[in-house]
This record gives structure tokens, sequence and C-alpha cells, in this order.
């Protein structure tokens, strides 16, 4: 937590670095010449970073690694300028220099043969960056956390943000975020919009503010911020709250957008976009050129194909809290997964990971940061995550700045396990929003999974289903979930074997659990209470 005076001196520093960020404007042939210089520049850039942040930080949790794995600086420069960085990155993982998502988060201590460290996430500090505001990350993984933002980390990741409004022919249209208030992934976007000189049509918020129990501290950071954002002549709307139960709201607002320009881009997560389309589908309204540039939780194909079927575009994002962006949807995608990975501020390659209480081997990102402006310094860090990375030319602005690394298919690992069991984690979110939905109506956001503990402590996974869709015959949708299971593969009829043995499946007619930042996951594990002290 940030101290009460280093956090009044938050903001007295503020509109400096507000005014020292917007003075510039970030053009598309800008952005195009940083990116190919960062992308020359990768190697060297990372062994600055290492030796300033690492070498020369006692503190720092890596030094411990590397010196544990017999790896000295010199050493360090002569791996990389021998094989490459991304070659130099996977054996130094080989010799244990990584750290898991639970260590970065402090959670559990690093443990490696011989080697023993209690970490804290303040540990993972970038030592090299000022802090201009903090936010925390949106606890759907667990524990929320917080995490130091400075506007220089944005001025680094606003030629990647330009690219993708080129990429996706949405650059100089209306923009318009249905996203929360508090400092997060809506803030980031509005400070990079302002540095490209453009400017936010409209901003709804889902949450009112004081949803949060930190509103007052929070709230207060989010108003300074707009307001200096509004004196600087940004011309940042004010958010005006609409809950998530009116998703009518926005589409037509976005409908309004499209009568008086071609196309117009949402920012939303996931779910909520879902929510726009749904509503929009029942008004009959079409959003065809509306992109939806969404974030928070993983695009499926059901919620992709419904959201398509109102004629919106679908850019997913991938990012983390810790690292920035990682990742925005490619122009050209093999499916609607599709990112490109931005290379030049970010390492990232996939390491087999046998995930807990199970015998499912994935192969887990491992992420490296390559900006020194990055909040927190990761180097071979677990990021809970795991899916497809390839090299593929698909010819869009993207490929043609040098992004040739494509990630798709990003799945979280730790929702592969419940009921004591692996869960088949893409045939179990087939199951809930395309196979139910199909067989009894609703939509993917009106099924899910909720593993609860029962009044004598076995767990159960409880199929919630809004009371919206009619049921006549609830033990026949157990019987659906357990047929799918059983025509998925192998494994996934091993699974409700297993569940249909114990009787694990019950219904429960309530709406599926909303997280604090509007997401409904397919799977729902409440931490326990032993995890959240």
């Amino acid at each position: 937590m940030i101290e009460t005076l280093e956090y009044l001196q938050l903001f007295a520093r503020f509109p400096l670095a507000l005014h020292r960020f917007l003075r510039h404007t970030v053009t598309l042939d800008e952005a195009r010449r940083t990116v190919r210089d960062r992308m020359q520049t990768r190697d060297a850039r990372f062994l600055h970073i290492v030796e300033r942040g690492v070498y020369a930080y006692p503190r720092s949790p890596y030094l411990q690694l590397l010196r544990h794995a017999g790896c000295e600086m010199g050493d360090l420069r002569g791996l990389v300028k021998a094989c490459g960085l991304d070659a130099a990155l996977h054996h130094l993982r080989e010799q244990g220099v990584y750290v898991t998502f639970e260590e970065l988060r402090g959670r559990k201590p690093i443990v490696r043969s011989g080697l023993t460290l209690a970490v804290t996430p303040r540990d993972f500090d970038n030592p090299l960056v000022r802090r201009d505001f903090a936010i925390t990350t949106g606890g759907s993984g667990g524990l929320a956390m917080g995490v130091n933002q400075n506007l220089d980390l944005l001025a680094d990741e606003t030629p990647f943000r330009r690219l993708m409004l080129e990429a996706h022919g949405m650059f100089g249209h209306p923009i318009v975020l249905w996203g929360h208030v508090l400092p997060g992934a809506s803030m980031r976007g509005l400070f990079m919009y302002a540095r490209m000189g453009l400017r936010v049509d409209a901003w709804f918020a889902p949450r009112p503010w004081r949803d949060s129990k930190h509103w007052v501290k929070y709230g207060l950071a989010a108003t300074y911020m707009i307001a200096c954002l509004r004196a600087a002549g940004t011309g940042v709307p004010f958010p005006r709250v609409v809950t998530l139960d009116r998703a009518d709201v926005i589409a037509r607002h976005v409908r309004r957008s499209l009568d008086r320009h071609p196309r117009c881009l949402l920012f939303s997560g996931v779910s909520t976009a879902l929510r726009v389309c749904l509503a929009a589908q029942d008004l009959g309204i079409d959003l065809t050129g509306c992109g939806l540039l969404v974030a928070g939780e993983p695009v499926t194909a059901a919620k992709a194909r419904q959201m398509h079927e109102v004629g919106a575009t679908v850019i997913p994002t991938y990012g983390v809290v810790e690292a920035g962006m990682i990742g925005y949807g490619c122009a050209n995608p093999t499916d609607v997964t599709d990112v490109h990975l931005q290379q030049d501020a970010m390492a990232l390659f996939t390491y087999p990971h046998r995930v807990d209480s199970s015998d499912v081997t994935v192969p887990a990102f491992n992420v490296t940061t390559l900006l020194d402006t990055a909040s927190k310094l990761l180097l071979n860090v677990q990021i809970d995550d795991y899916g497809v990375v390839e090299q593929r030319a698909c010819g869009c602005e993207f490929d043609a700045s040098g992004y040739h690394t494509h990630v798709r298919q990003i799945r979280s690992y730790s929702k592969l396990v419940g009921e004591g069991i692996t869960l088949m984690g893409d045939d179990i979110v087939r199951i809930l929003e395309e196979v139910l939905p199909a067989r009894f109506g609703g939509s993917p956001l009106d099924y899910q999974l909720l593993e609860e503990e029962d009044e004598r402590g076995f767990t159960r996974l409880n199929l919630t289903i809004s009371p919206r869709v009619p049921i006549r015959n609830e033990q026949e949708i157990v019987e659906v979930m357990h047929q799918a299971l059983r025509q998925s593969s192998p494994a996934g009829d091993m699974v409700r074997s297993v569940w249909q043995a114990a009787g694990a499946i019950q219904i429960k007619r309530q709406e599926p659990v909303v997280t604090a930042t509007g997401k409904v996951l397919p799977l729902h594990i409440p931490r326990r209470s032993a995890e959240r002290t």
C-alpha cells in the first residue's frame, strides 16, 4: 500500500508528468519508426535493463536466481550474444531462472534446488521507473494487487495502440468506453488516445464508484486525473454510470455514432461487450461498422459468433497489469483469439508446465519485459496462462511493422482444476456457451459452473442458470452435460464418469456470478478464505 504522504506526492507530481506526456503527438509514421527501431535493439535493451535493474539492485529476487544458476552479468552478455535473446531466456528457464505467478504475487516463496526466497509483490517493482499513479489488478485470478504505473510506460505503449487503430481502420472514428472509472484499463486508454490527439466520444461506467471498498482513495485519484486531462484540453468526457442491466443504452449510443460515422470503436470487457450485442439483437439494432476492442477475459467462439451476428467486429486484447499490453488482435486472424505479440516490449515463449493436482501439462507462457518503463520487472515470469505461439505472415499493419509472432487460444491453467479432478477447459466452455444455449435457450452469459462447498463440506459443482431461461426438467440439463462430455474426448468422458458417480453437478437457478470488473467467467472458483489473508 502507498503511504499517505507518498500518495499525496503523486498528486503533486502528476500535472507536470501529464504536461510532459501530452506535449508530443504520436503519428502513424512515428509509431512505425519507433517499433522498427525497438525491434532492432531488443537484445541490447534487455541487457541494459538487467544490468541496471537486477545486478545493480541487491534486493532483486532475479539476482539471487541468476547467481544460484551461476550466471553473472558477463555470462549473460555472452549467452545473449551467442544464441540471441529468446534462446538465452529459454536456457535460463531450464536453469531455474524463472518466477511463477503465485511467487510474483507473493503468495508462495521462491523455491529452487537449494534456494528458498520469501518474496512480496513489491520485490518485483521496477527500480528504474517513476510512479505517476497507482492501480490495482482486477483480482479475477485471485487477490487484487497494487501495481505502480507511470506515464512513460503509456508513452512507450502508444505506438502499438496507434498501429492497432490503423490495422482495423478505426483511427479518427468515434471512441466509446464502457469501463470502470477507478484507475485501470479505461483510464490507460484515455491517456494513450490523448497522446495520439484523439478525443473519446463518451465514457460509461458499469458500476457506481462507491461499489469499490477503495472508492474514496481511488475515486479521488480518478477524479483528479480526469480533471487534469480536461484542463489540458483533451476533451475527456466525465463518466456516466450505466449499469450492466442497461446495455441497451450503450447499444443505442453506438448506433447513433454509426449513423454519423462509418465506424465506431467500443472498448469494453468481453462479457459487457456481449451484453451490448445481445441488447442490440433484442432491439433490432445493426452494429455493422462497430469495432469491439475487448479485454479482461478470453474471447470464445460462441461469444464472438453472437457479436458477429449484429455486424460487430471483434478486436481482442491480451495484457497483464504487471507487464502491460502483450498483444492486440490481428486484422487477418487465424481465429478470433489471434493477437500479435508486442515483440519490441515483451519476450514470450512457452514452457511445459504440469498443472497442480492434475495430470495435465500445458504450454505455459513465460514473459520478460523489454521496456525499462514497465511497472514490474519481469524475467521469465510464468503468468498463469497458456496457448499457441507461432510465427506467421498475415499481411496486416502489425505484420508490416515487424510483429510476426502470433499468440492465440489463450487460457488460464489455474481454471483447469475443480472438483479435485481436471476440468477440460475448452470442452467445458463449449458446452456452457454453445451446447446448453442451443438446446435450452439463453446466451453464453446465462450459464456458469460455480464451485462451492455444501453444508457437509463436500465440494460441489453448481451449474448456475439464469432464471430468465425457462427450464422444465433440470435433470435433462445434467444429462445433456454428461452426454456432451462423453462425446468430447476420452478425457472428457473420464471427467463425466467421476462427476456422474459422485452426483457432483447440481442445478442452481440464479444469475451467474459477475466479477467486480463485469466478467462472467464460464467457470467460477471462489478463493478460499485462507487464501485471502
